[in-house]
């Protein structure tokens, strides 16, 4: 099927790396569970603590910013002073 056809072409292909989207980007739940060594019920319940905040992003999607996203993952790995 070629892409003129297709209603939404997605490419797999990300266009920037994960470095340049916890600086000032958005990242998707699932990359920031996994990076924080949570599963996805605990970060769920973290979500509803006030300890990340996820933003809805279009109708369906929803994200968690770069730097909230960092601050999470640096904080559920115990990493906050370095």
């Amino acid at each position: 099927m070629n892409d003129i056809n297709k209603k939404h072409p997605r490419s797999k292909d990300n266009l920037f790396s994960l470095s340049e989207r916890l600086l000032h980007g958005v990242l998707r739940p699932q990359e920031v569970w996994s990076l924080a060594g949570k599963g996805k019920t605990s970060f769920y319940e973290d979500v509803k603590a006030g300890k990340v905040a996820l933003r809805k992003i279009g109708r369906r999607s929803s994200g968690v910013y770069g730097p909230d996203a960092k601050r999470y993952i640096q904080s559920s790995l115990g990493l906050m002073g370095e």
